[in-house]
């Protein structure tokens, strides 16, 4: 049976009316005979009925023998796909009419897989999924990823993009024993945008964490300790960090128990905000901002001194192959903050006072750079006294008033003068200045309300040691940027971008489950054999655990499909997550 056009000339004017037809021999002769009558085919355009027709006709098609189409990493991500339901959880939240044609959550579906498996800008989409195995693992049959489908999904999934992230944390916590939501590590980057994007109310210019300005949209990740990114929201690109904290955590104490422990750098360190996570029982370890006034209250504090400040046992994963001499030194010491809120409630939180001497140089070779810099930069302004640009000294004046900046102003004596008419200056460092600036360089503050345990006293040692697992959102920010590939992007429309950006967050939230079960199936930090190129073993990352399947591809044959022979790190990755085999393999 196939479809057929048929032409009817009425009154003037020609009617295409569209039949299914089939083909049968009457005396040795091939001879049509209409099945049914569809209907015209300009109303079956309208109303939709033939774009359910052609994907209904496309689901049955079976591509002829020896077809070949690439696997990959899609019998990975099928299967968490699956696992999570998130086709049906997106269209609970926006249901349509019609099973011929692909739902929203199919769609939803087959974009996150695009962005795990065939991470590129988001362009010819149906033209990766012919060539993949989409429609034999997702159901969703490659013609039907057109770029008006693609869109139409896109626009429908933006005004419950809340809703269904709230459904898949839920549902991921649930199901997935390696999503432990007790504690979550939140931070914030930017992904960056190409394009004009007048009018936007998600894509703005501002600040990135490379010091530059550019047009962005701010992300907001909460990740378990264990690399889950639980959830994934979007905020306008000039946005500040503190609303944007809020509103995360807002939501999450309102869908997860009680207990909640949040982890997060200096952008939520205001006292204000964390006397309202206290009063909200939300348990914290945050990193306290300079204008909170914690330098101060450790240089009031009679038993407060980097002198007494006692050594930490911490030495970071990357230092571990070191010897103990070129490792970093870590001291602290736990000590009562308590604060007065607006309110006038006071809340009794404790700051653990952190010194590294990785940190105390940074500091001051960062110091020294500056005043470096600035020093160069007056020599050039005394070298020019008196030429085109310093003929007064009101001119000088200004331009040392742009050298001087915030971190140098008050370490470096300038003076400038008048002289016979010729404007001078001369400029020399203040060395009890710089002294008086170091006295702390290494240190910071980590506020927390945790509790102590029931049989002995909380410890610095412990803050820090949670603390420093805040590179785990930050690894996850980059897996986002690099392996997943979605910067620049070039959508225009809001609805659009704010859903991309949604799936981008589920396919984080894949990428980061793959990567927490395998390693809770190996064990804590054991390497796992020939995942990495030349057969070596590593500890496994998604990313890696990807690249093992590229390369693998089903083939139709006249008993099924079958797929290629399965390497050995392939077959043990699978048996790790247990995951089955959609097809049998190919027999040598």
């Amino acid at each position: 049976m196939y479809p057929k056009v048929k032409r009817v000339r009425r009154s003037g004017r020609v009617y295409e009316y569209l039949e299914l037809v089939e083909g049968h021999r009457v005396d040795g002769q091939v001879r049509q005979r209409v099945v049914a009558k569809l209907g015209r085919l300009d109303e079956l355009t309208t109303s939709g009925g033939l774009e359910q027709l052609v994907a209904g006709l496309a689901r049955l098609d079976s591509p002829p023998l020896g077809t070949r189409r690439e696997v990959g990493p899609l019998v990975l991500v099928a299967h968490y796909l699956d696992r999570l339901g998130l086709a049906g959880i997106v269209d609970a939240a926006v249901p349509m009419r019609g099973r011929a044609s692909a739902t929203h959550g199919e769609i939803v579906a087959a974009l996150v897989a695009n962005r795990l498996c065939g991470p590129a800008p988001l362009y010819d989409v149906a033209g990766w999924a012919s060539s993949a195995a989409v429609a034999e693992l997702t159901g969703v049959p490659a013609m039907l990823l057109n770029d008006d489908r693609l869109g139409r999904a896109l626009e429908a999934l933006a005004p419950v993009a809340e809703r269904v992230r709230s459904a898949l944390l839920l549902a991921t916590i649930e199901k997935f024993a390696v999503a432990d939501a007790s504690r979550l590590h939140l931070d914030l980057t930017a992904v960056r945008f190409a394009g004009q994007h007048a009018g936007s109310a998600l894509v703005d210019k501002g600040w990135s964490a490379d010091r530059s300005i550019g047009r962005q949209v701010k992300t907001l990740q909460a990740t378990t300790k264990t690399g889950v990114p639980l959830y994934f929201r979007p905020h306008k690109g000039s946005a500040n960090e503190l609303p944007a904290f809020t509103a995360a955590l807002d939501t999450l104490r309102a869908q997860l128990p009680p207990g909640l422990v949040v982890v997060a750098d200096s952008g939520l360190g205001y006292l204000g905000n964390l006397c309202a996570l206290d009063d909200a029982g939300t348990r914290f370890v945050v990193a306290l901002r300079a204008d909170t006034g914690w330098a101060a209250r450790f240089d009031d504090d009679p038993t407060a001194s980097l002198e007494t400040l006692q050594p930490l046992d911490h030495v970071s994963a990357r230092e571990q192959h070191l010897p103990p001499t070129d490792r970093t030194v870590w001291k602290g010491a736990l000590r009562p903050f308590p604060v007065i809120d607006d309110t006038g409630n006071r809340h009794d939180l404790r700051v653990a006072y952190i010194w590294s001497s990785e940190e105390a140089a940074s500091v001051t070779q960062g110091r020294e750079r500056a005043l470096t810099a600035a020093e160069t930069a007056l020599t050039r302004v005394r070298n020019g006294l008196g030429g085109r640009y310093y003929k007064t000294r009101k001119q000088v004046d200004a331009k040392v008033a742009t050298i001087l900046g915030n971190n140098t102003k008050d370490l470096l004596r300038v003076t400038t003068g008048t002289r016979a008419g010729k404007p001078t200056i001369t400029f020399t460092r203040d060395t009890d200045a710089i002294t008086r600036a170091s006295r702390l360089d290494g240190l910071y503050a980590l506020a927390t309300n945790l509790p102590d345990p029931l049989d002995r006293p909380l410890t610095a040692v412990e803050i820090l040691k949670t603390y420093k697992n805040q590179w785990i959102v930050e690894q996850r920010h980059r897996d986002l940027k690099q392996t997943l590939k979605v910067r620049p992007i070039f959508l225009h429309n809001d609805d659009r971008i704010e859903a991309l950006i949604a799936i981008i967050g589920i396919a984080l939230l894949i990428f980061g489950l793959i990567e927490a079960e395998l390693r809770a199936a190996l064990g804590q930090n054991t390497p796992l054999p020939g995942i990495l190129p030349e057969h070596r073993a590593a500890i496994p990352t998604t990313r890696a655990v990807l690249a093992t399947f590229h390369g693998l591809h089903l083939t139709y044959t006249p008993t099924g499909p079958q797929l290629d022979r399965l390497t050995t790190i392939q077959r043990t990755i699978l048996a790790h997550l247990d995951i089955p085999l959609p097809w049998p393999e190919t027999i040598k």
